[in-house]
């Protein structure tokens, strides 16, 4: 991994603060100077305990982001967040960036499956938007994928997930 810079440094301690002016501050000026590398530092303040704000604002950087490099950040940021009552905001977040995920379907297909309806509804939107960016090795493996789990939907998102096998299998609706 590269060093970090001093202005980077920085604002590393700046996200630190125990105060929340200087901590959104650091997130506008993370936002103007688009830097992704910061973005694990974010994910760190993406607990219940940090400041509604705060939190608001990163899902709000994140949904802003069009850089397809902060992709891989953003994946790893949320496969090691809690799912939470901003996990939902966060699976959001990803298909309203307009980022190709196409990468890491598998990965949205596991939330998909291990979270509540809304988070579900999110994340098949995450696939649906990448999907036609998806090579046929990675639609074969998450049609694989699809198959396995099929046995262990939920009643309640059977449909959704219906509609998902159509939408990775690239069967029109």
């Amino acid at each position: 991994m590269e060093k970090l810079t001093v202005q980077e440094k920085t604002w590393i301690s700046r996200l630190e603060s125990k105060n929340p002016s200087v901590i959104i501050t650091t997130i506008r000026e993370i936002r103007n100077h688009g830097n992704i590398r910061m973005l694990p530092y974010l994910f760190n303040l993406m607990k219940p305990s940090t400041h509604e704000i705060i939190r608001k604002s990163i899902i709000m950087l994140i949904g802003e982001i069009k850089v397809q490099k902060a992709v891989s950040y953003i994946v790893s940021g949320l496969e090691n967040t809690h799912p939470g009552n901003d996990f939902t905001s966060l699976v959001a977040a990803c298909w309203q960036s307009g980022l190709d995920f196409s990468e890491y379907i598998p990965v949205f297909i596991k939330i998909f499956m291990e979270n509540d309806y809304q988070t579900s509804v999110e994340a098949f939107s995450v696939i649906e938007e990448s999907i036609m960016n998806a090579g046929p090795e990675m639609q074969s493996k998450c049609i694989k994928i699809l198959d396995n789990l099929a046995t262990r939907i939920s009643k309640e998102k059977h449909p959704l997930f219906r509609e998902l096998v159509k939408v990775v299998s690239g069967r029109d609706h």
